[in-house]
């Protein structure tokens, strides 16, 4: 999993020097009144970077699963910052622990992404490269689902809009859970695989489906859950426990990222 095209080298900053330079970044669907950009310190919109520490592959020596370097991929910089998607499925977990009504705002996704995901994911000098974002949650656009409350996140998922505007096409949103993320009940399919072989998975979206208790997600083959099934329905129940999670961050570029061959 280590073919990074680029390398993110976190260097330790000072607290008062972080609290001098934070800032928050707004995540809209529409246009906005900051300027994008392809490239920025040498980054460019589809580099690939390494931001992080996550369990990936099964060590056969010790039979643990191996903190690695995360890998990612990046979607857009604005404003010296970049949006980061990781470039495999990290991990499995549901949406909500309960069938139940629920947004992006109450979900237990949510919650488990901006606690136990971003402690273990992420050093001290790794998290003050991380920006806060102002997350808008838009209803679902064909069924008009409610998406709830705006909220602010330091890490969070696609919605069903930014996973259409970030990738070209279906077969550009297909992504393989890691051998960590199988483990914890990633569902797989023999029919969807990369060009690599690698099986693709399923992951979620923030966005609600055709009703609150069910959550837009990418399946195996890229596709997004817009359209209804022979049943009527789209997304996946929001307990679903086999859908995998593909996190997203704001980082803040510097002079600690730097391009490598």
């Amino acid at each position: 999993m280590k073919k990074a095209c680029a390398t993110l080298l976190a260097v330790l900053m000072s607290c008062a020097f972080m609290t001098s330079c934070q800032k928050t970044v707004e995540e809209t669907t529409t246009s906005s009144e900051s300027e994008s950009a392809q490239e920025d310190d040498g980054i460019a919109v589809g580099d690939k970077i390494i931001f992080g520490n996550y369990p990936q592959k099964k060590n056969p020596e010790t039979d643990k699963y191996d903190t690695e370097p995360v890998e990612w991929r990046v979607l857009e910089i604005r404003d010296g910052n970049a949006l980061i998607i990781s470039e495999y499925l990290l991990d499995a977990t549901v949406y909500y622990y309960d069938m139940a009504d629920v947004t992006w705002e109450k979900s237990s996704l949510r919650k488990w992404l901006n606690s136990t995901f971003y402690d273990a994911a992420f050093s001290e000098s790794e998290k003050n490269l991380i920006v806060t974002t102002k997350i808008q949650n838009q209803d679902n656009p064909l069924y008009g689902t409610p998406g709830g409350n705006d909220t602010e996140d330091n890490v969070f998922c696609l919605s069903l809009e930014e996973a259409q505007k970030y990738f070209k096409d279906a077969d550009d949103r297909r992504a393989a859970p890691t051998e960590y993320a199988v483990m914890k009940g990633a569902a797989v399919s023999d029919d969807c695989k990369l060009a690599n072989g690698m099986k693709t998975g399923w992951w979620w979206l923030r966005s609600p489906a055709s009703s609150s208790n069910r959550a837009a997600d990418a399946d195996c083959f890229g596709n997004i859950d817009t359209v209804k099934n022979a049943d009527g329905i789209d997304g996946d129940i929001v307990f679903a426990e086999s859908n995998c999670v593909r996190p997203v961050v704001w980082i803040k570029l510097a002079d600690s990222v730097k391009e490598v061959g």
